[in-house]
C-alpha cells in the first residue's frame, strides 16, 4: 500500500476555516483596528487556492508500489506580525478601507518560536496566481458581507 501525507499549515483564503484573517477582515468591516497579539511568532500561512492546487498532484503523484510519501508545502513563511500587514495591504485596495492593524508587544512565548512548512511549490508549474488568490478572497468577504 502507498501511504501519502500532506502536511497543512494555516490555510487562509475563501471557505477558510474562521481564524484570524477572518477577524481581521471583520474588525475591518466594523469600522475598527483589529490587533495582532502574537507579531513575533514565524508562522507558515498559505492560501487555500495554492494548497488546492498542490493536493491534486500530490495525490495523482503517490506511487503504485508500497511507500511512504509526504509533502510539506511552504507558503508565507514569516512573522504573525508581517502576516498581518500583508493581509493589510493586499486587501485595502480591493476592499476599498484602511486596513489598519495594530501589532502589539508579543512578551509571552508559550508555543514554538517557529512552525513552518519546508517545501517549496512552483506556483507557475501549478497554475496559481497571486494577485488572483488575493482578490477572490476579497470577493468572498465582500460577498458574505451584503448577504
Amino acid at each position: 500500500m502507498s501511504l501519502g501525507k500532506f502536511v497543512i499549515p494555516n490555510p487562509f483564503g475563501p471557505f477558510e476555516e474562521p481564524r484570524f484573517t477572518a477577524y481581521l477582515i471583520k474588525n475591518w468591516f466594523e469600522g475598527k483596528t483589529p490587533s495582532c497579539a502574537t507579531p513575533a511568532y514565524i508562522r507558515d500561512n498559505i492560501p487555500v487556492s495554492l494548497l488546492a492546487k498542490a493536493y491534486v498532484p500530490f495525490v495523482a503523484g503517490l506511487p503504485e508500489n508500497p511507500g511512504f510519501t509526504r509533502i510539506n508545502p511552504i507558503g508565507y513563511a514569516e512573522s504573525q506580525g508581517d502576516f498581518a500587514l500583508r493581509v493589510a495591504r493586499e486587501m485595502r485596495p480591493r476592499l476599498n478601507l484602511p486596513c489598519e492593524v495594530e501589532l502589539k508587544k508579543q512578551t509571552a512565548f508559550p508555543e514554538p518560536y517557529v512552525r513552518i512548512n519546508t517545501d517549496i511549490l512552483d506556483a507557475d508549474a501549478l497554475g496559481w496566481d497571486e494577485s488572483a488568490a488575493w482578490d477572490a478572497m476579497a470577493e468572498y468577504y465582500l460577498r458574505g458581507r451584503s448577504a
